[in-house]
């Protein structure tokens, strides 16, 4: 096999192939690391630029939130102060008040201790009349002119003594009451709607005009029809002969025939005589007829006097052993001589 022999010239040349291979080949690996070098160094430049713009939102938000914080402490710290200075005049009105509460209830105390130290050195002491058996009797309690504004209380007394009574009624401003009456077990009769004589006893026909007046207002608060009457002044009343000659005579006869039951009483607390006092009226109310099983008391609610006395009228009738009663159709009751 024969061996080539290479010349200079030709190592020459082809050490310049080479070079000039390698020197394209380091040339195009240059561009194309330059080219990818770019894309990287541009993709990065935009993350760059968008991290930026990310963490100037982030300083902003930050620095909103920075400035919202700031501005709730504000906030916070003027609803505590405002809060703290509301307390503080608070405690100082609640002390002011407490203050002025106990200077009122030394004052108070003061002024009880000294009326009660008064009412002690000047009220006597109530002496009950003597007792009178009277077992088998009936009292009738009775009280005209009202309702008034001692009716509610006179109701409470007798609710608490567990007695009734008969309301003979006129119209008023307390004419709700008569419902109250009537639903606590108490009887209630027709007295008149003016209670003025001249009117009332003017004619035969003004007093049933001023009956019906009254029984409608007692229809209309109670929804009873009642037939119970007691005449203004009673049956034996004189007054009404300063109006109408012989009305009373006629009308004692004309309201049987009607329907009605009159009734005027053989007992009184004396009330609207001056009676003003306890001891008086517990006195009158024990001049009762012995010989009588019924006992019907005159008394009137629109008296303060009467209200105060009510108790011990009862009392003093219960320790007699009397019962008590309501006024009904089936009653005998009392009745006056007509003396016109």
């Amino acid at each position: 096999m024969k061996t080539k022999t290479v010349t200079k010239s030709q190592i020459i040349k082809y050490s310049a192939v080479i070079i000039s291979v390698l020197l394209v080949i380091t040339v195009t690996a240059l561009t194309v690391f330059a080219v990818k070098y770019n894309k990287n160094r541009q993709e990065m430049e935009s993350i760059s630029s968008l991290l930026a713009q990310e963490q100037e939102k982030l300083s902003e938000k930050e620095s909103e939130n920075a400035s919202l914080k700031e501005e709730q402490s504000r906030e916070a710290q003027s609803y505590e102060d405002a809060l703290s200075k509301k307390n503080s005049e608070h405690e100082s009105v609640v002390s002011d008040l407490n203050k002025t509460i106990d200077d009122l209830n030394k004052q108070l105390a003061q002024k009880t201790e000294s009326t009660t130290k008064k009412q002690q050195s000047v009220t006597p002491a109530v002496v009950v009349p003597d007792i009178v058996p009277s077992e088998g009797k009936t009292v009738y309690l009775t009280f005209d002119d009202g309702p008034s504004q001692y009716t509610s209380q006179i109701l409470d007394i007798l609710d608490e003594y567990g007695v009734n009574a008969t309301f003979f009624v006129v119209n008023g401003k307390y004419n709700s009451l008569m419902k109250d009456i009537v639903e606590r077990g108490n009887a209630i009769g027709l007295h008149t709607y003016t209670h003025d004589y001249s009117k009332v006893y003017a004619s035969d026909e003004a007093y049933f005009e001023d009956l019906q007046k009254i029984s409608d207002v007692v229809k209309e608060q109670t929804g009873i029809e009642t037939k119970l009457i007691r005449f203004p002044g009673g049956s034996s009343n004189t007054i009404s002969k300063k109006y109408c000659e012989g009305i009373m005579t006629r009308l004692s006869q004309s309201v049987t025939e009607k329907g009605y039951y009159y009734f005027d009483w053989n007992c009184s607390n004396g009330d609207a005589d001056g009676a003003k006092t306890v001891q008086k009226q517990l006195q009158n109310c024990s001049s009762f007829p012995k010989s009588s099983t019924e006992i019907v008391v005159l008394m009137h609610d629109t008296k303060k006097a009467t209200l105060q006395a009510l108790p011990n009228i009862i009392e003093y009738y219960k320790a007699c052993g009397m019962s008590f009663g309501v006024l009904s159709e089936e009653s005998s009751g009392a009745h006056h001589r007509v003396l016109n």
